[in-house]
């Protein structure tokens, strides 16, 4: 939460300066910029299962959601509309990893039947709606 208000922080700074100045300055520009570079860095986050090997890796620029997971110390896995959790010896209290539906569907999937994952998966919150056409592709 404080890196995205961080990041959305000098695109208000730069509107601001927009305003004050009828002509755009070189550091509204550079404010702008700089907006756009932390969007960017922000969404540039993914996992990857390592098939062969019992590792997760989560790949991304922003400090503190890149690294590795060994898949064998997963205890938990919560599923909600907007977000995972995963908890493992690594993390005992639980890393929130933000996603949108489709992706989190697939990446729960895969990581489910991986073969080193032992650990549970629990849906929670208001989930019912959210995983009815999840359920129903598996019946297909």
């Amino acid at each position: 939460m404080i890196y995205w208000c961080l990041s959305v922080t000098p695109i208000f700074i730069s509107l601001a300066l927009l305003y004050e100045n009828t002509s755009i300055s070189t550091s509204s520009f550079v404010l702008f910029i700089i907006f756009v570079l932390l969007v960017w860095i922000g969404f540039q986050r993914y996992f990857e299962i390592s098939e062969d090997e019992d590792m997760l890796f989560s790949r991304g620029l922003v400090p503190g959601y890149a690294g590795k997971t060994v898949i064998s110390t997963i205890s938990k896995i919560q599923v909600s509309k907007r977000a995972i959790i995963i908890f493992s010896d690594k993390s005992p209290k639980g890393k929130i990893f933000y996603m949108r539906k489709w992706p989190k569907k697939y990446f729960v999937d895969s990581l489910v039947k991986n073969d080193y994952f032992k650990g549970e998966l629990e849906l929670i919150g208001k989930t019912d709606h959210y995983f009815n056409t999840y359920q129903d592709d598996k019946k297909k």
